[in-house]
């Protein structure tokens, strides 16, 4: 997973993420933010990539990729998988 903390954040094309359990209590705040968007996508959603959470939230691929790293930092969301080009 380090594709996720880089300095750059080199998401693979076909990575997928879903909600942790603290991610279900905190989308429970709803504030219409955009980190709140995307919790909101993959409750309804379930496992979900960067496409499929862009278009759920309303929100452009380029801020979804931006957001994913905090909120896997939080704790909100987690990766499932997705090709990284090193051989899983």
């Amino acid at each position: 997973m380090s594709f996720l903390f880089g300095r750059h954040h080199n998401i693979p094309p076909n990575a997928t993420f879903m909600l942790t359990q603290v991610g279900r209590k905190k989308v429970q705040e709803f504030s219409g933010d955009p980190k709140s968007r995307v919790m909101v996508a993959l409750e309804t959603g379930g496992t979900a990539d960067i496409d499929e959470i862009s278009r759920s939230s309303g929100l452009r691929r380029g801020t979804v990729e931006r957001m994913i790293p905090s909120l896997i930092r939080g704790g909100y969301i987690q990766y499932v998988r997705g090709d990284t080009g090193e051989g899983e």
